[in-house]
């Protein structure tokens, strides 16, 4: 595969984009509510959300509102991916998901990645971002399921944990 830098991406100055902090996780989690509850994201954990704040990105409203998020996991030098693209309806069409994707690309790239991926049903938009297909065309990368998620957390909203 031919790397093909990200686009540059001018944001509008009411913008900004910012690493996340643990005081970022209550907006981050009401951020995400309405992608998971359309099944556009997957549900995780406060801890799980609270974990991705470490290595994430918030792209703020003037200054101060979070109106979107993204984090990069980093599997090992040769592999890290992005997750939980999430930017409110009302302020999309502005480059905020771009300059999200793009800030955790150069985060993977200062650690030393090799590769970023990303699983999405937006593949027009990755592919504007430097983006590619790594697997030949007969091939396709499937996933097993081993347990419910669902399962895991009404266990976990059982034991107030959630």
């Amino acid at each position: 595969m031919q790397h093909t830098p990200p686009l540059p991406l001018d944001l509008p100055e009411e913008y900004s984009i910012q690493a996340s902090t643990e005081q970022d996780l209550p907006a981050v989690i009401e951020l995400l509510r309405p992608f998971v509850e359309q099944r556009k994201l997957l549900r995780r954990t406060r801890a799980e959300t609270a974990s991705l704040l470490i290595t994430g990105f918030v792209a703020l409203h003037r200054k101060e509102k979070v109106v979107g998020f993204s984090s990069v996991e980093i599997y090992s030098k040769k592999l890290a991916e992005i997750q939980c693209l999430a930017v409110f309806p009302e302020h999309q069409d502005h480059g905020l998901g771009g300059a999200l994707v793009k800030h955790c690309i150069e985060l993977a790239k200062a650690r030393g990645v090799m590769e970023v991926m990303a699983i999405s049903s937006s593949e027009k938009f990755l592919q504007n971002l430097g983006f590619d297909y790594s697997l030949p065309d007969q091939k396709r990368a499937l996933f097993c399921q081993l347990r419910s998620r669902e399962a895991v957390y009404l266990e976990l909203e059982e034991r107030g944990e959630e």
